[in-house]
């Protein structure tokens, strides 16, 4: 174990050390042209900033739509960190949930649609380009700052301690420190809720033979194997007082002896630890030894949340619907527009099921990936009943069906809600005129599609017209 005289340092998401206030930022949640999802402009303070068809701010080419009009919509960062969405007239109108609006306020991870585009106010400066990072999408303020602790830290061999809920991408950022690190052994992960006590110490540091009644031969534990490269100790904050006692060991002289051995062996690893456990109270509480906690947070990063990086929802979306449906497909605008409203209080890790879940439902060799009619509606009341940002977990419990109850519900107990007129001439627009890909996408057949735009009084071949 390489010694270090590194200083402790805690990453707040999205904070950089000396970095000024953030601003907010615009960016493109979906475009005809898949390429330019993900364009962004910064959005500061008190400047008014005017959009519409050709407008440079987000770049060459993405707003070329014929559907904007020159002066379309105009946004207004204010001080209290929302955005003001103003109608400026336009042909076609600016949307929120499919709604006209005049004008509207949005926090961070509001969406609003103009022309063909689908837009979401973020948090923070503009990222120039995609992270680098393998496994690690987005182009937020917040993935981007955490990845700056990381190329600070990952060649080091300090410790380091990363920290955030569930589903963050606690593992993966370990692989990323590991990669930059160009440390020439491999990354050994080792889970410290699931290590039993009763085999620990063979687990950790292996065994010679004849140790004990079955050792029949030698056995390297985790710390040999992962020798030259880093230990990963993912939910550390779970270790039972003994593994505790272990690693503190570990940690603190650096060597280690196999059980049944008498050969003193030098750790040649790094440690990078992970855990959604809130280690200051589980100190405070005495679950967690203070001085095991000083020796793996040497450096800490704390990993954001989802809620945090809004704006990498549509760039999470398209990779994983190209990952679970092929690269040809990506996301539709309505499903991007869904995902956006959602809480995900489970972080990428539950994005990326209700992705697949979607993914599974949609007919095979789909281009364009929607989801059904009754999970939108589920989704959306979970947002609509989220009262607070601190409550979002509760209130949306149920906001994305588990596995089990992933498929719609029977017919003869839910029957699909009939959209009224103005949402049957958007939505058919929206699938190009195509009365089929419309049908698939609200979950009915096209007979029941034309009985809806029959009833409403709306001729669907005067829209395709």
């Amino acid at each position: 174990m390489e010694p270090t005289t590194e200083v402790g340092h805690t990453l707040e998401p999205g904070i950089t050390p000396g970095a000024r206030p953030a601003t907010l930022s615009l960016t493109v949640a979906w475009h005809p042209d898949p390429a330019l999802v993900g364009a962004t402009c910064p959005l500061p303070t008190g400047l008014r900033l005017e959009l519409g068809r050709g407008s440079p701010a987000l770049g060459p080419g993405v707003l070329d739509d014929p559907r904007l009009s020159r002066r379309h919509f105009a946004v207004t960062a204010d001080a209290a960190g929302a955005v003001v969405v103003e109608d400026l007239g336009s042909t076609n109108g600016t949307t929120v949930g499919g709604e006209r609006l005049g004008t509207q306020t949005l926090t961070a991870g509001g969406c609003f649609a103009a022309g063909q585009c689908l837009f979401v106010v973020g948090r923070g400066d503009a990222g120039p380009s995609a992270a680098p990072a393998p496994g690690l999408i987005g182009r937020s303020a917040a993935l981007r700052a955490a990845l700056d602790q990381v190329a600070l830290v990952a060649a080091r061999g300090t410790a380091v301690l990363l920290l955030g809920e569930s589903g963050t991408g606690k593992e993966v950022f370990a692989r990323e420190i590991h990669r930059q690190s160009g440390r020439p052994g491999p990354l050994v992960a080792v889970n410290c809720g699931g290590v039993a006590d009763g085999v620990l110490q063979s687990e950790l540091f292996g065994h010679v033979r004849g140790a004990f009644s079955g050792a029949d031969r030698g056995r390297p534990g985790l710390v040999e194997q992962a020798r030259g490269g880093t230990l990963f100790l993912d939910e550390v904050g779970d270790a039972s007082p003994a593994l505790q006692v272990a690693l503190l060991r570990l940690l603190q002289e650096g060597e280690y002896r196999p059980v049944g051995g008498d050969e003193v062996r030098r750790a040649e690893v790094r440690c990078v630890a992970a855990t959604n456990v809130d280690l200051e109270g589980a100190i405070a509480a005495g679950r967690f030894r203070q001085d095991l906690f000083t020796r793996l947070s040497r450096w800490v990063i704390r990993l954001p949340p989802l809620r945090a990086r809004p704006e990498d929802i549509p760039l999470l979306a398209a990779a994983f619907v190209a990952r679970h449906c092929g690269p040809a497909a990506r996301p539709s605008r309505r499903f991007v527009e869904v995902l956006l409203g959602a809480p995900w209080p489970g972080n990428v890790r539950e994005l990326d099921a209700a992705v697949e879940r979607a993914c599974v439902a949609a007919p095979p060799g789909v281009e364009l990936v929607e989801v059904p009619e009754w999970w939108v509606d589920t989704l959306r009341a979970a947002a609509r009943a989220r009262p607070s940002e601190a409550e979002s977990t509760r209130a949306a419990a149920s906001a994305v069906p588990d596995a089990a109850s992933a498929a719609p519900p029977a017919p003869s107990t839910v029957r699909p809600r009939r959209p009224d007129a103005a949402t049957l001439r958007r939505l058919l627009a929206e699938h190009g005129g195509e009365m089929k890909a419309l049908a698939r996408a609200l979950g009915v057949g096209r007979t029941t599609l034309y009985r809806w735009f029959e009833a409403a009084g709306v001729n669907p071949a005067d829209l395709r017209d």
